[in-house]
C-alpha cells in the first residue's frame, strides 16, 4: 500500500460519540472543578450546578445510544483496552518514549503496538470504569439523595470526587498527546483516516493482524 494513503481509524460512529464526550466531558470537567473550589457567588454557583447536570444527562444520553447503536464497537474497545500483554509492560517501562522525545530530544525504541498504545489502552480502560461510577454517583447524589442512606451518600460523594479530578487530570494529558499526534487528532474530528506510513509506525500490530481492504464502490 502506498505510504501516503489515507486508512480508516475511526468510523463515523466513534466519531459522533467523541463529539458527545467533548460537549459533555469537558463542561463536566469545568464546572465540577468551579463547584469544589467554590469559585463564584451564589447565583453563579446555581447556574454552574444547572450546567453540571445537563452535562451529565448529555453525557448518560450519549453513552446509552452508543452503547446501543455500536455495541460491537463498544465490545472491541473493551478488548483492546483491557488486553495486557508483555509489550504493555515494555512500554510503560519506557512510558511509551514520551519523556525522552521531549525532554531529551531523543527517540528510544518502542515496542510494536496495536490500535491504541499501551497509554491510550490504560486511558480508554480508566474512562470507560470511572465514567461509569462518575455517571451513577452523580444520577444517585442528584436524583435521589434523600433515599441514599448517609454513609452510601457520603461515599458516592467521596467516589464523584476523586475520579472526577483524576479523569479531569488524565484528559489534560489525552488533550496534550492528541494535539502532539496531529494526524490522528484530526483524524479523530474529521474524516476518521490517518496516513498508512503513520499506522505502520505507531500500530503495526494492527496494520498487520487487523487491517482490511475495503471495497470501492
Amino acid at each position: 500500500m502506498d505510504d501516503h494513503a489515507l486508512i480508516l481509524k475511526h468510523p463515523l460512529r466513534v466519531r459522533m460519540f467523541h463529539y458527545i464526550l467533548v460537549i459533555s466531558f469537558l463542561p463536566l470537567a469545568l464546572t465540577g472543578l468551579a463547584l469544589f473550589f467554590k469559585a463564584f457567588d451564589e447565583p453563579a454557583m446555581n447556574l454552574v450546578m444547572r450546567i453540571h447536570v445537563v452535562a451529565g444527562v448529555v453525557l448518560t444520553l450519549g453513552s446509552l445510544g452508543f452503547f446501543v447503536i455500536a455495541y460491537d464497537r463498544v465490545v472491541l474497545f473493551i478488548r483492546r483496552s483491557f488486553a495486557v500483554t508483555v509489550n504493555d509492560v515494555k512500554w510503560f517501562a519506557v512510558l511509551g518514549g514520551y519523556p525522552q522525545k521531549f525532554l531529551l530530544r531523543k527517540k528510544v525504541a518502542i515496542p510494536p503496538m496495536g490500535k491504541y498504545n499501551s497509554g491510550q489502552k490504560l486511558f480508554g480502560a480508566c474512562m470507560l470504569t470511572g465514567g461509569a461510577l462518575i455517571i451513577a454517583t452523580g444520577w444517585g447524589l442528584w436524583g435521589f439523595p434523600h433515599l441514599l442512606p448517609h454513609g452510601m451518600a457520603h461515599a458516592f460523594g467521596e467516589i464523584h470526587l476523586i475520579l472526577g479530578l483524576f479523569l479531569t487530570l488524565f484528559l489534560c494529558v489525552h488533550v496534550f498527546l492528541g494535539i502532539y499526534m496531529f494526524h490522528d487528532f484530526k483524524a479523530m474530528f474529521l474524516h476518521g483516516r490517518i496516513p498508512y506510513a503513520e499506522a505502520r509506525e505507531a500500530a503495526p500490530l494492527w496494520v498487520e493482524n487487523e487491517l482490511v481492504a475495503l471495497r470501492k464502490e
